[in-house]
């Protein structure tokens, strides 16, 4: 009798295994998604303060959306210390798809929140009171803490202005 056989492991129980601890090794550098609520957008800004950081609501169906996180994921990637938060507003997206869609555009890194109210209305007041859902919508937090919000599609030029000015010292 082989020790497969004495332990009662069967070469496809170790393979199911095997590729079971590889998936979830690949998803070990990715940060988790988190539920978006009422409350989230000030969570983030709390645990931003400290940074230069970008907040930005996408939705999977939104092709100008597309673009522009694929800007993001471009033009962020020369600029390590600008952190990215990003936030789909279709309500409980799945994980898979949400990754799938941030590592086409090269935001692996990026904060990933997903909305998690089937009332989606309540999550727009609770971010912005003037928000009807619109997208993009997207805020930049600079240096000097200011807020600035752009709701539609940022332009490659405003990008760069806003990261030049971020690296300005004062």
């Amino acid at each position: 009798m082989n020790n497969a056989k004495k332990t009662g492991l069967s070469l496809g129980a170790i393979f199911f295994v095997f590729n079971v601890l590889a998936i979830n090794a690949s998803y070990a550098n990715e940060p988790e998604i988190k539920p978006y609520v009422k409350g989230s957008f000030q969570q983030i800004q709390q645990q931003q303060k400290d940074t230069v950081f970008i907040v930005t609501f996408w939705s999977e169906t939104c092709a100008f959306c597309m673009e522009e996180l694929a800007m993001f994921g471009k033009t962020l990637s020369k600029h390590p210390n600008v952190k990215l938060v990003s936030i789909t507003t279709d309500p409980f997206l799945e994980s898979e798809t949400i990754n799938n869609i941030l590592a086409s555009k090269k935001l692996d890194n990026a904060g990933k929140w997903v909305f998690s109210d089937d009332y989606v209305v309540s999550l727009f007041f609770d971010t912005d009171k003037s928000w009807r859902g619109e997208l993009p919508l997207t805020y930049f937090f600079g240096r000097d803490k200011k807020l600035t919000k752009h709701l539609g599609t940022i332009n490659q030029n405003e990008l760069n202005n806003w990261l030049l000015e971020q690296s300005v010292d004062s």
